[in-house]
């Protein structure tokens, strides 16, 4: 019983120490180092929720094309999983433009490409249609030469054409209930000059890392 005092005179000083540090804590300016820091914590963690939440807007769509946003697609109807929402159903069989990114794919299909919400890679050689590919994932049929692949363009796309809903069974195994038709080339002066005729590359508006302050 006689160390007790030791105890409470050693358990008295920490606490009387974590109270000053906190103290200082809470009335220190943070440096210039750690505000960069946080900006920069921030940021990427957004991109990592959303990789699109730091693309400048779009230009304005074509007479008689929609937006659409790939949040437009579903709606939860609880434990029975997502139903169509009316805004897509409406939309089908009509032009609409969506923003979305290349699906990198280890076996991909001629004249397909797959569009995701964020930069996704799969590998149909490993693990086959077993991925982690989203529900919003759209089936993009591009207008090229038959037996053409379309070449892998990372980075945000702008694509524009005809909507299609319906599950469908595909040549290369996978089940498309989602699918777009780019329109054919030559559409805008662009066309002719980018290897995916209708699709628009749109710039980068987020700097690097080290550049955020």
């Amino acid at each position: 019983m006689r160390p007790l005092p030791l105890v409470l005179a050693s358990t008295a000083f920490a606490a009387l120490a974590l109270s000053s540090l906190s103290a200082h804590n809470r009335h220190a300016p943070p440096t210039a180092a750690e505000v960069t820091w946080a900006r920069a914590t921030a940021k990427w963690d957004i991109l990592r929720r959303d990789a699109r939440a730091f693309l400048p807007p779009r230009p304005p769509a074509p007479a008689g094309v929609t937006d659409l946003e790939f949040s437009d697609f579903f709606g939860p109807i609880g434990d029975r999983g997502l139903e169509l929402s009316a805004k897509l159903r409406a939309l089908d069989g009509r032009p609409v433009r969506l923003v979305g990114f290349m699906v990198r794919q280890t076996l991909p299909t001629s004249g397909v490409l797959l569009l995701a919400p964020q930069p996704i890679q799969t590998d149909e050689i490993e693990y086959g249609a077993c991925d982690d590919l989203p529900p919003q994932v759209v089936r993009v049929f591009v207008p090229l030469a038959p037996g053409t692949p379309v070449p892998l363009t990372p980075g945000p796309l702008l694509l524009a054409g005809r909507l299609e809903l319906g599950q469908h069974s595909e040549p290369d195994g996978r089940n498309s209930f989602i699918r777009m038709h780019l329109d054919a080339p030559a559409l805008t002066p662009l066309a002719n000059q980018h290897p995916l005729v209708t699709t628009t590359l749109l710039p980068r508006k987020f700097p690097p890392s080290h550049e955020i302050k």
